[in-house]
């Protein structure tokens, strides 16, 4: 693997020489005129990516046109590279084979300098290699339908590209592609006049191997079975089951709509063969109205005739929920996947279009600098349910880019999740300096019963770096007694647990919690405080 990425920056600097142009190539950009047919693709291809040799599924379709004079045109023939040109191909007089000459030019690489040319490869296994062949065309049967390219295996030869002056591997191979007429797929609908409810989702993701809690909507029509939302990045798509007994079954390949322009699907398959597809199937427990599946991955995939993966979901347990879209405390969330943030409210409090993200590199949230304007961005959890008289615990990790670049936050309590509802302190403004995640809590008797909602508040000077915030958890403060006599969401309590309590004559009196002290006055963080 090293040799090859050691050959590309030795071509890259090589090339520079070479006086080749875009012009030198007779690249069909138009689609030639001919009967234009859509296919899914399928099969499998080696592409270069993050630096090194990767081999997955194909997705997404191909274009193809069948002209006069028994020509064959392909457009975006290598499933990895979208090069908006078409390759040339000639039609067997029995219609059964398409002939495609190999050195057609694809693509020009302004940057380096050359064309990538259509060739034959072997990979070398054990070097990790490919190597050109002395091919001069390929083949594409056709059979009903479906068109089917021939004479290659994955450790074997593949139809790759080259450039045009070293004949080198240019990162893109494909092997066994096979293309089908390609289905509009429709997504699934809630039937008119079914009513659905609201289930949380648990279930652990194999990729960061973090758990996953969000809600989503089941219904029920007879036997048949409704799930909406059952991945984050597709949460208004549903999938359809059918009942059968004890067990409700999802059929695979269902279609959950576009994501940035890509389809999506779900498929299933065994936690110990990852290639065979099948139903997603869930023990269902009608007492507890409970769905579970411990036997298999969820897979989110970009396509459903091969896992594609993208997300795969597996110890899930579906439960119905007792407080509607509010969660229960204890609450958890460590950003595992882009469904974390989807139940949570992110306000751009100074309209400047630079607001809290969710990062799926690192598996948190963060908010990137203005370069002009103070931070004023909220980012409020989901619904929370709390109980009268008891004291919680909010705490949450954060960090800035450097400690010689700080940040600052807040974190506030409503029973809305609006900035204009944030007018309880749980957190007070407090400067995170520091570039490793770093805890921070505070506590907050709630007054009555009810669904809060918590608002961290970045509060940065402009032209500062980066906040990044994670694991956000709420747990009720068991050491705090129940305060039975509490009333009205006004009288709640709010204490910090961020600092240092001193005395007016520097002594230590405490680490936070206010409850604690006697009547007095204090200093915390530089300030003034009362204990009444």
């Amino acid at each position: 693997m090293k040799r090859l990425l050691l050959l590309f920056l030795m071509m890259t600097s090589a090339i520079i020489s070479f006086a080749a142009s875009a012009s030198d190539y007779n690249f069909v950009t138009e689609q030639p005129a001919g009967e234009l047919k859509t296919y899914d693709r399928a099969g499998w291809a080696y592409y270069v990516t993050t630096d090194y040799v990767r081999y997955g599924a194909q997705t997404g379709t191909i274009d193809i046109v069948f002209a006069a004079n028994n020509k064959v045109w392909f457009k975006n023939l290598m499933s990895k590279l979208e090069t908006n040109t078409w390759v040339e191909g000639t039609l067997s007089s029995d219609g059964t084979t398409i002939t495609v000459q190999l050195g057609q030019a694809v693509q020009f690489d302004s940057e380096v300098g050359q064309a990538l040319m259509l060739k034959m490869f072997t990979y070398d296994e054990d070097d990790e290699e490919f190597y050109l062949t002395n091919d001069t065309e390929v083949k594409f049967t056709i059979d009903g339908d479906k068109i089917s390219l021939q004479g290659t295996s994955r450790y074997g030869k593949v139809l790759g590209l080259a450039w045009a002056e070293s004949n080198e591997w240019a990162g893109f191979a494909d092997v066994g592609s096979v293309y089908t007429p390609a289905v509009t797929d429709v997504p699934v609908e809630l039937p008119a006049g079914i009513s659905s409810e609201v289930y949380k989702f648990k279930g652990t993701d194999y990729i960061g191997g973090t758990e996953l809690n969000y809600n989503v909507n089941i219904a029920f029509d007879g036997n048949d079975a409704y799930i909406q939302g059952i991945f984050g990045d597709t949460p208004n798509a549903w999938i359809k089951g059918t009942r059968e007994g004890s067990a409700i079954k999802f059929p695979s390949g269902q279609y959950l709509g576009l994501v940035a322009t890509r389809p999506y699907y779900m498929l299933a398959v065994k936690l110990e063969n990852t290639y065979a597809i099948e139903d997603l199937t869930f023990t269902y427990d009608e007492t507890t109205e409970t769905l579970t599946n411990t036997t298999q991955y969820l897979v989110l995939s970009a396509s459903k005739n091969t896992v594609y993966l993208t997300q795969a979901i597996s110890d899930i347990t579906i439960t119905k929920s007792k407080t509607g879209s509010a969660y229960e405390v204890p609450y958890t969330e460590n950003f595992g996947s882009s469904a974390s943030i989807n139940d949570y409210t992110i306000i751009d409090g100074n309209n400047d279009g630079t607001t809290w993200r969710y990062n799926g590199m690192s598996g948190n949230v963060g908010y990137d600098w203005s370069m002009t304007n103070a931070a004023d961005e909220w980012l409020i959890t989901p619904a929370i349910v709390l109980e009268a008289g008891k004291t919680y615990i909010f705490t949450l990790k954060a960090r800035s880019f450097t400690a010689s670049m700080p940040e600052r936050l807040e974190v506030k309590m409503g029973t809305a999740a609006t900035a204009e509802a944030m007018t309880v302190n749980v957190i007070a403004p407090t400067e995170v300096a520091t570039g490793d995640l770093t805890e921070f809590s505070g506590s907050v008797k709630a007054t009555a019963d009810g669904n809060f909602y918590f608002g961290v508040h970045a509060i940065s000077d402009a032209d500062n770096m980066m906040l990044v915030v994670d694991d956000i958890s709420i747990v009720w403060d068991e050491d705090t007694p129940i305060d039975p006599d509490v009333t009205g969401i006004n009288a709640v309590n709010a204490e910090n647990t961020d600092s240092t309590i001193y005395t007016l004559d520097g002594r230590i009196a405490g680490n936070g919690n206010l409850n604690q002290l006697p009547k007095g006055l204090y200093i915390r963080g530089g300030k003034k405080i009362i204990v009444r």
